[in-house]
């Protein structure tokens, strides 16, 4: 070990990693007075690391070359250790049982990553020989170091292949998946029990010497929880839609967990519970509901729960079987689809779930994780030779059997999309985070299509390459037909259909280059452009502008295109029906890419055309997207409203649905999100937070600060900051509302807290959301800086985090294509539209700081139009009761040193 004098001043951060000081750095060589004594020792070993390329890169860097392997332990573990939530070394060395020095040293680090090589290497040896075998034949083509360990055990157990001779390779999907016994649970059945859910039941269910008071010591009753659990059970019993605003403390899981559960389980009836955010998703199926049905076997002395609860997401979270059979006998894959399947594997004999979500895809392999997932496209169902072992169907036949079935919104809202083909029949809901419903459901509700989409559609259809290259779909009918036991008429009938498409496809592909030409030409010269991208949103105005009467007319080329080829594809569809499937080879496969691709040609010609050239009614947001950097066009189109959608096709099918948040209400008001979601007679409970703000938070607004839009703002920001976090010794989360306004603001204040010896961490500068966020709650003396995802979901509990800065209110970007045309549906677009999502944010981003009844803070709004609009009194009426105080941000920092103390 041999510390080396950097040519930079030594980044705090690094201290704080490694306990390396620039004093122990004062009389240390450079690296090139050591570099000729460290190749001498590395002579040309074999190099072990993990995520080892950076070192050989840092080295490489310094003219050291290197011609022998570098086995990579990150790599080795994300193959080998599949299921592990965190691959950094650390977490490895913990997991696996390595004692791992606190200091982050290099001599430390290399012994454990010494001693987490060795037992990974047992793991090799531990594989089967069928599945050495396969790696090696699937790496063959690629450059891969690790091939070598692999091929290595791969030849010793070969010597003893006697031993092994009636092993049967394990990484077939078949074998991989034998362990696992089909879901034998049957669907619910009702119990006929139509007694309604006892209130007094559901409140000493949560008092003291209730259930749950004898389950955790020194629990606590929440009076807002026994009161959100009763009108949850009331909203249940009575068959009514319920909204519950509740703050954060109340407990809200548990609050509608106990009576969805007492009601489900009385009755045979299944509550479909929907969250927004993965992190709850998890922790209501991981922590809480396995905690209840614990408590509730106890407090009965049963054997079982009396209820069943199960997680399901969307299809393309779930490997199929038959695709990934398929993809590896393929020949021509990429290393990236290489190391995917590698990973699915070796996880395959493990998993239980088959969910996606179990392993470590690096960015490009998530691209190869689509060529094996389930897709409603290539699923053929019951006719599967896997369909008993398909994990997405054993997830379904699970949530058939469920009490309580755990969803997201996303799945939630496709399923709508879908007229209820995803999700089992349910007719009791409950929403929780339903702040974000309508968000998602503009998401899932949207539409977008590029140049990329257009051609793979039609490549899909056919394609030539010259003389002897002919693919696609149209070009594959007359084998297909040919090699089936159809009539001849029938095979006449499919080569005439592929005949009259063809000039169609090729017609098609011609005008998308004229149209796509003319579009981005357009919005080049129509724009504002910015250095990323540019929105043009599509209104009567613009097009009434010049030149787009000529993108009129080439989208009418098109869509006759279009026309033809749906209509063509729909023929085919027809012939396939009718047609005996035994008669031809692949004839599920064949069925389901005809019926997706008419789908296809079908929503491209609807929906572009109401994106192109405008409907009557306009219910229907439509804009241009021009990527820059990429020399990208989208054409977009989402709702204009959610709200009739949620009610017609969501809402009035169920019998119950229960909405909770800590953020529905603006000024005490439900009327916004009631308006927003389509629920104006939903009935509403507003409860407090049982925290007590009065006394453990302050909010602090400066008088003399500029506004965000006025000279001198940026500046006054980046010297509260340094001001603040250095009186309080960091602990600070930081909001913005933009990348811009975080990355100035980061390299503003970064020199002079390090030289107070606080770190500053900042989304997407210093790594993951999830790692920067752990670093921020290990290290005292951190400030971090947060954009969108941090507003909300965030949640540090302690003196980690003691001060909340709101940099500026979180109002919409005007020209947001989504917003603006909602705003114009609004007599006073900002103070009805604009100021209450801001102030919906606002709680959220709020909502951070006091975590827990020991939590003290102070929150600094650095936008004093809380004082100077009307506006302002009220996001400051929408927050818990606390204390404000104005004034000269002189004060601020010896105030929140004192208030903190």
């Amino acid at each position: 070990a041999q510390l080396v004098r950097p040519k930079q001043t030594l980044p705090l951060k690094i201290t704080r990693l490694t306990g390396i000081t620039p004093e122990s750095l004062a009389d240390a060589p450079r690296f090139n007075e050591i570099g000729a004594k460290l190749a001498g020792f590395i002579k040309s070993y074999p190099l072990v690391g993990h995520s080892v390329g950076f070192d050989v890169g840092m080295l490489r860097a310094q003219g050291m070359n290197f011609n022998q392997p570098a086995y990579d332990t990150f790599d080795m573990a994300t193959l080998l250790l599949p299921q592990a939530s965190v691959y950094k070394l650390s977490a490895i060395a913990e997991r696996l049982g390595i004692q791992h020095p606190e200091d982050h040293r290099a001599l430390n680090d290399a012994d454990v990553c010494r001693q987490v090589f060795l037992h990974l290497l047992e793991r090799i040896h531990a594989l089967k020989l069928g599945d050495l075998t396969e790696i090696s034949r699937l790496t063959a083509k690629m450059h891969w170091p690790l091939r070598d360990l692999f091929d290595e055990v791969m030849r010793n157990k070969a010597r003893n292949a006697f031993i092994e001779a009636t092993e049967r390779p394990s990484s077939s999907a078949k074998a991989g998946n034998g362990k696992h016994t089909p879901a034998s649970e049957t669907p619910l059945k009702p119990t006929g029990n139509t007694t309604p859910v006892s209130p007094d039941e559901v409140a000493v269910f949560f008092a003291p010497d209730g259930p749950l008071g004898r389950a955790f010591d020194g629990y606590e009753q929440r009076p807002p929880q026994v009161q959100m659990a009763l009108a949850v059970a009331d909203a249940f019993n009575q068959n009514d839609v319920r909204m519950v605003e509740a703050g954060t403390g109340t407990g809200k899981s548990m609050a509608y967990l106990v009576p969805a559960a007492m009601f489900a389980a009385q009755r045979g009836e299944r509550v479909v519970i929907s969250t927004n955010t993965i992190n709850l998703q998890d922790q209501l199926f991981f922590k809480d509901i396995p905690d209840l049905q614990r408590i509730m076997r106890e407090d009965a002395g049963a054997a079982e729960a009396p209820f069943t609860a199960a997680l399901l997401k969307g299809r393309g979270n779930y490997l199929c079987l038959r695709r990934y059979e398929q993809l590896r006998k393929n020949d021509n894959l990429n290393d990236d689809e290489v190391r995917a399947l590698l990973k699915v594997q070796l996880w395959l004999p493990t998993t239980q779930s088959g969910d996606k979500a179990e392993l470590m895809l690096m960015e490009r392999e998530q691209t190869a994780w689509g060529r094996m997932n389930v897709t409603p496209d290539t699923c053929i169902g019951p006719r599967c030779e896997h369909f008993r072992e398909c994990y997405f169907f054993q997830a379904r036949r699970r949530a058939d059997a469920a009490h309580l079935l755990v969803v997201n919104h996303a799945l939630l809202l496709a399923d709508l999309a879908a007229q209820s083909q995803v999700l089992p029949p349910y007719t009791r809901l409950v929403v929780d985070e339903a702040h974000n419903l309508e968000d998602v459901a503009t998401d899932q509700l949207s539409f977008e299509v590029d140049q990329a989409a257009l051609f793979k559609f039609y490549d899909e259809l056919h394609v030539t390459g010259g003389v002897q290259i002919v693919s696609g779909i149209l070009s594959e009918l007359r084998t297909i037909f040919g090699q089936g036991g159809v009539d001849e008429s029938v095979q006449e009938k499919a080569e005439k259909i592929a005949e009259d498409m063809r000039p169609s496809v090729e017609r098609a592909r011609r005008t998308t280059y004229d149209c796509f030409r003319l579009l981005t030409g357009f919005v080049m010269g129509g724009v504002e452009t910015n250095q990323y991208d540019s929105r043009l949103r599509l209104t009567p105005a613009v097009r009434r502008k010049p030149g787009w009467a000529d993108v009129e007319a080439a989208w009418r080329n098109l869509t006759d295109s279009f026309t033809q080829i749906g209509d063509g594809l729909g023929k085919l569809e027809t012939l396939l029906r009718e047609t005996e499937p035994d008669s031809l080879p692949g004839y599920d496969d064949l069925l389901l890419r005809v019926e997706w691709l008419r789908r296809f040609a079908t929503d491209v010609r609807v929906q572009t055309g109401h994106i192109i050239f405008g409907s009557e009614a306009e219910q229907t947001i439509t804009w241009l997207n021009h990527d820059q950097n990429r020399d990208t066009l989208t054409l977009h189109a989402a709702p204009l409203s959610v709200a009739d959608i949620l009610q017609a096709q969501l809402f009035a099918q169920k019998e119950t649905t229960v909405l909770a948040s800590a953020t529905l209400s603006v000024d005490s008001s439900f009327a916004f999100v009631k308006e927003r979601l389509g629920l104006p007679e939903a009935e509403e409970l507003q409860l407090e937070s049982p925290f007590n703000y009065e006394k453990q938070a302050l909010v602090f607004i400066p008088n003399d600060i500029p506004e965000p839009n006025q000279r001198g703002y940026q500046q006054m920001v980046e010297d509260a900051l340094i001001k603040l976090c250095t009186a309080t010794g960091g602990r600070t989360l930081a909001l913005f509302t933009a990348n811009s306004a975080l990355r100035q603001s980061y390299a503003g204040i970064q020199d002079a807290l390090e030289a107070q010896e606080i770190a500053v961490l900042g989304q997407g500068i210093d790594g993951s959301r999830r790692s920067i966020l752990e670093r921020f709650k290990e290290q005292p003396r951190t400030v971090l800086l947060g954009t969108s995802s941090f507003w909300e979901g965030v949640d540090v509990v302690g003196d980690a985090l003691s001060v909340l800065v709101i940099a500026k209110l979180p109002f919409s970007v005007p020209s947001d294509p989504i917003f603006a045309a909602r705003s114009e549906q609004f007599a006073d677009p900002f103070a009805d539209y604009s100021v209450p999502q801001s102030i919906l944010r606002f709680k959220q981003g709020f909502g951070r700081l006091i975590r827990s009844r020991e939590d003290r803070g102070i929150v600094v709004v650095l936008d004093k139009r809380l004082l100077t609009k009307k506006y302002g009194q009220q996001f400051l009426h929408s927050l818990p009761n606390t204390r404000v105080r104005t004034g000269p941000l002189a004060q601020l920092p010896l105030l929140a040193a004192r208030f903190l103390v």
